[in-house]
């Protein structure tokens, strides 16, 4: 089951419920797949993105403990 930060939390509720809800079983998904997802380069490296959409990313981090959300932010701010 993936943990989700507070940050991440507060990205999920301020969505559009079809956003949300399709947020919800990405996550679900990416919980059970992880190869499903890009990782990231840089001063994002050792995090993950998957794609919410043609405008939202979802960004985590998987390691031992297990998979955790990060944030969902729009597109051209995910990477900032």
């Amino acid at each position: 089951m993936a943990r989700w930060t507070n940050r991440a939390t507060k990205d999920l509720s301020g969505l559009p419920q079809k956003i949300r809800t399709r947020a919800e079983q990405i996550v679900a998904d990416v919980d059970a797949n992880i190869l499903q997802s890009k990782e990231l380069r840089g001063k994002l490296d050792g995090k993950w993105s998957v794609r919410l959409g043609r405008s939202h990313r979802i960004i985590y981090m998987f390691d031992e403990s297990g998979l955790t959300i990060l944030t969902i932010r729009p597109r051209k701010d995910a990477y900032r």
